[in-house]
C-alpha cells in the first residue's frame, strides 16, 4: 500500500515536455516485458491492477445539456482487495471550438492495447522513469486496422486525447487514495493544432499510467493472446479473456474457472439490469459470438448466478 501511495499525482502538473527533453532509458524490467521472438508475435501483456480497473464506459451516454457528463463512481475487486474508482470524463473541443465531454470506451481500450503491444515489440522506453512508447499516428492506425478495427486518423487522435484527459482516482476500501492520474500520464502533442503542425508521420509518445510503470518495475504482468483478444467484437468476451489469462494460472480441464455474474457486472463496468437473467444472456451472447474461439483450457469456465445458488455453464 505504501508503494501505491507514491503514485499520487499533483492536480496541477508542470507544462508537458517535448520527447527529447525527457531522460530516456531502457531498464532491465522493460526488457523482460518485451516479447521479440517470431513465435511471440501474437502475444502482449496484461498488467496487475491497472488492467482490472473498470475504467471504460460501454453503451450509450446521457449528457447534461448535450455536452456534460457526470463522473462515474464504481467499485471493483482485485486479488481479494476491494477498491473504488472515480472516473472524470475528458473534455475535448471540436473543430468549431465547442466543448464536449467523453468517457473512455471500447475505442480507447483498443488504442491502449495497441500502444502496449508496441512497447512489447521493442518500441517502449522509460521517460523520466515512467514507462512509455513512441509511435506514429499512421502506425497506430495500421495496427488497429490489421486487427479488425478501422478508425480514421481524427478518431484515433480523439481517442488519444480522451485517454490523456480522463482522470481516474483509485481508493482502497478504507478511503485511502492510491492513484490520481490520467489513463495516460503524458501524451506528446496534446492538441489538434500540434498534430496538424507536426505532420501525420511525426513521432508521438505516451507515458503510460503510473500503475503500468509500477507493474513493469515489479514484474507483475502476464502474457495473453493479443491477436485473439483484439479479434473479439464483444466487450464481455474481451474482458473475460484478459481476466482469465491473468488470473487463471491453474489451467486444467478438471479445474474450470469460476466467476459470479455479479462480479462480471461489477468488475467489467457493465450495467446491472433489473433481471440478472438479462445480464446472463449478454454473457451467453459473448460466448456465442466470440468466446468459442478461445483455445485450450480457457474454454472451461462457468458463471455462478448470484441469488440463485446454481452454476450456469457458458
Amino acid at each position: 500500500m505504501e508503494a501505491a501511495r507514491s503514485l499520487l499525482k499533483p492536480k496541477n502538473p508542470a507544462k508537458p515536455k517535448k520527447l527529447d527533453q525527457y531522460k530516456q532509458d531502457k531498464p532491465i524490467q522493460l526488457t523482460l516485458f518485451e516479447m521479440l521472438l517470431p513465435h511471440e508475435r501474437q502475444y502482449s501483456n496484461t498488467v496487475e491492477l491497472y488492467d482490472f480497473i473498470p475504467k471504460y464506459h460501454w453503451g450509450k451516454v446521457e449528457r447534461v445539456n448535450g455536452m456534460f457528463l457526470k463522473s462515474l463512481e464504481r467499485e471493483f475487486e482485485c486479488r481479494q482487495v476491494r477498491y473504488r474508482v472515480s472516473i472524470q470524463p475528458a473534455s475535448l473541443k471540436d473543430k468549431n471550438g465547442e466543448e464536449k465531454y467523453y468517457y473512455p470506451s471500447k475505442r480507447e481500450e483498443l488504442v491502449e492495447d495497441a500502444l502496449r503491444k508496441f512497447a512489447v515489440e521493442g518500441q517502449g522506453l522509460f521517460l523520466d522513469d515512467a514507462a512509455g512508447v513512441t509511435f506514429t499516428l499512421h502506425q497506430l492506425q495500421q495496427e488497429l486496422m490489421n486487427n479488425g478495427h478501422s478508425y480514421s486518423k481524427d478518431q484515433i487522435k480523439d481517442a488519444l486525447l480522451v485517454c490523456a484527459k480522463t482522470n481516474i482516482t483509485v481508493t482502497s476500501e478504507d478511503g485511502s487514495a492510491i492513484l490520481v492520474s490520467g489513463l495516460f500520464e503524458t501524451l506528446g502533442l496534446q492538441t489538434r493544432e500540434d498534430w496538424e503542425s507536426q505532420g501525420q508521420k511525426s513521432k508521438a509518445f505516451v507515458r503510460f499510467n503510473p500503475l503500468v510503470t509500477q507493474g513493469i518495475k515489479s514484474r507483475k504482468f502476464r502474457q495473453f493472446n493479443y491477436e485473439t483478444s483484439m479479434s473479439y467484437k464483444n466487450v464481455i468476451a474481451r474482458q473475460l479473456h484478459k481476466r482469465m489469462s491473468h488470473h487463471y494460472i491453474q489451467a486444467s480441464v478438471t479445474q474450470p474457472y469460476g466467476i459470479s455474474l455479479t462480479t462480471i457486472i461489477r468488475d467489467f463496468g457493465l450495467t446491472a439490469y433489473e433481471r440478472l437473467s438479462h445480464n446472463l444472456r449478454d454473457v451467453e451472447l459473448a460466448r456465442g459470438q466470440d468466446f468459442h474461439r478461445i483455445a485450450g483450457d480457457l474454454k472451461h469456465f462457468y458463471v455462478e448466478r448470484a441469488g440463485y445458488g446454481i452454476r450456469q455453464a457458458v
